[in-house]
């Protein structure tokens, strides 16, 4: 079981703040949160405190419109991700949801779906 909490996390763009998460509370690996920022291409950097011993590697980054294996209480499923407007929807169904939504079902990103021979890039 994992368990340890990451303390005071910030996004960053050209050394501006763009969005503080604050406290992280990390109970499964892998983790992946997911926070709204205004449109740039520019690129994201972090910034976060943690407890001496925990060693933790961390990227920050624009997740891209495409499939996604997603871990699901019932099982994995294949989701699409829509970056224009950060929605989350099931392949073959119209239910969308959200950021918040994909976190509050327990839900966890797993992996990009491979499509016509080439594989998306998750950075």
């Amino acid at each position: 079981m994992v368990n340890f909490v990451l303390k005071d996390v910030e996004l960053l763009r050209d050394g501006e703040v763009i969005a503080v998460p604050g406290d992280l509370t990390v109970t499964s690996l892998p983790f992946f949160y997911f926070c709204s920022v205004q449109t740039g291409f520019r690129k994201i950097e972090y910034k976060m405190a943690n407890n001496p011993p925990a060693r933790i590697t961390c990227s920050a980054g624009y997740l891209k419109t495409g499939d996604y294996l997603v871990e699901t209480p019932e099982g994995e499923k294949v989701m699409q991700f829509n970056a224009l407007n950060g929605t989350w929807t099931e392949k073959n169904a119209s239910a969308v949801i959200d950021h918040q939504g994909f976190i509050a079902r327990q839900f966890a990103l797993l992996r990009p779906v491979k499509s016509s021979g080439r594989t998306v890039p998750f950075n």
